[in-house]
């Protein structure tokens, strides 16, 4: 009796795996998760033991903490960043800072 009963479990776990990876919503719900970020260029003005201070082309400054880093990227003095920020609009919104490739 506990070997037909496990059978049947094992069976109906196999076939709820085979409809959770072949169930064509699995890949729409993955993206409406996906968040949009809006980016904005600046380029390194100061850096203090906390943070990085950065200004745009068009004047706007910055400043935001050592951690937003991406990691293993050295920042110095004069180097182009590109900084991710929620497209809500949040004032806290900065997600990430990462080096932009010189070119």
């Amino acid at each position: 009796m506990r070997l037909v009963v496990l059978s049947i479990l094992t069976v109906l776990l196999g076939v709820l795996i085979y409809i959770n990876f072949s169930s064509p919503n699995s890949k729409e719900v993955f993206n409406d998760q996906e968040k949009e970020y809006s980016t904005r260029e600046y380029v390194i003005t100061r850096i203090d033991e906390d943070g990085y201070y950065g200004k745009s082309e068009d004047g706007q400054k910055i400043y935001f903490k050592k951690e937003k880093v991406e990691s293993g990227q050295n920042l110095k003095v004069s180097d182009p960043i590109i900084v991710y920020f929620e497209k809500d609009g949040r004032v806290d919104g900065l997600v990430k800072v990462e080096e932009k490739s010189r070119e």
